[in-house]
């Protein structure tokens, strides 16, 4: 059944899970506002609080968030502007905790409205406590001269079904993946992940952020000479490959999509996912990771690591 909740008065009927008929756990919601540029070092404006309670050390939350952006403007006129998009977890009155953290974002393009951003993650502490996750949406600034502005449309921060195990994830190396034009391709950000006993599926999750190298570089694409405009083309899928050979232990990988990333739009996050089936016998343990490769681009392409990029494997959503 389908969770309701109170929102400032008004009776809210619970978003479901993308792919289920199940309602997330809890939710909390952003107000919409027109954002503005946030201060140099600052971790980004707080649009919702999701309360967690107490949770125990070592236990699992996979959380999701979902923003809606648009009409990016410099001193009122269009313009192109960079948004932000982070979750972050902390204790109560605490500070955001290493590894309980996912950063993302792009560039909204001239006259760009309603342009829904997702990131997703799993938060795991490793103390008990009374704990929080904060969505942060904001603007960068610097793109344009001027004040820039865009519009918060909505979004959401959840906990998708509650206390969850087993879990294993990482959020990527601590460099970046470069990608040259025409090179073979890459794997990425591996796990390893034992399912439970019994267990006949499971679900990987692969989520990379991707910025295009063009000029003279920089943001993450080191100094360098790239052409001076262009689209990069960035081929990619989510694996998963057993350590058995045993009849049904079979490798398996979500279907190839291509992602243009223009030198405008910049910054962009692919998301994967695949569900793997194995035998109720099992498979031994499963190495999941994302795969990439150039796919006829005209640019150049760097793959982040932490803490842009994650990969998370845990048992399927609860019905």
């Amino acid at each position: 059944m389908r969770r309701l909740c109170v929102l400032v008065g008004v009776l809210v009927l619970m978003p479901l899970v993308p792919g289920t008929a199940h309602a997330y756990d809890r939710v909390a919601y952003a107000t919409p506002t027109t954002m503005v540029e946030s201060p140099k070092g600052s971790e980004g404006s707080v649009r919702a609080t999701l309360a967690l309670g107490t949770v125990a050390a070592g236990t699992s939350h996979n959380l999701r968030s979902e923003v809606v952006v648009g009409d990016g403007r410099n001193d009122g006129a269009v313009s192109r502007v960079a948004v932000g998009h982070k979750i972050t977890c902390q204790a109560v009155g605490g500070t955001t905790l290493a590894g309980g953290q996912i950063w993302s974002g792009q560039n909204l393009l001239e006259n760009q409205q309603n342009v829904k951003l997702v990131v997703r993650m799993v938060f795991t502490p490793a103390t008990t406590g009374n704990y929080q996750c904060l969505l942060r949406v904001y603007l960068n600034d610097g793109l344009a001269s001027g004040r820039e502005t865009a519009k918060l449309v909505s979004g959401f921060i959840a906990d998708i079904d509650g206390p969850v195990a087993p879990v294993v994830q990482t959020f990527g190396a601590n460099s970046n993946t470069h990608f040259a034009l025409d090179a073979p391709g890459k794997q990425l950000h591996p796990v390893t992940y034992q399912p439970l006993p019994g267990a006949t599926s499971f679900l990987a999750t692969t989520d990379v952020y991707v910025t295009s190298c063009y000029g003279t570089g920089g943001n993450a694409c080191g100094p360098g000479s790239y052409p001076a405009s262009g689209t990069a083309r960035v081929r990619f899928r989510t694996v998963a490959t057993p350590s058995s050979t045993a009849p049904g232990c079979v490798a398996q990988a979500s279907p190839s999509t291509t992602t243009p990333v223009s030198n405008r739009v910049h910054h962009l996050r692919i998301l994967g996912q695949l569900t793997v089936t194995q035998p109720a016998g099992g498979c031994g343990t499963w190495r999941v990771n994302a795969f990439a490769e150039d796919n006829g681009g005209t640019l150049p392409f760097v793959i982040h690591g932490t803490p842009y990029g994650v990969t998370y494997v845990r048992p399927p959503v609860r019905s």
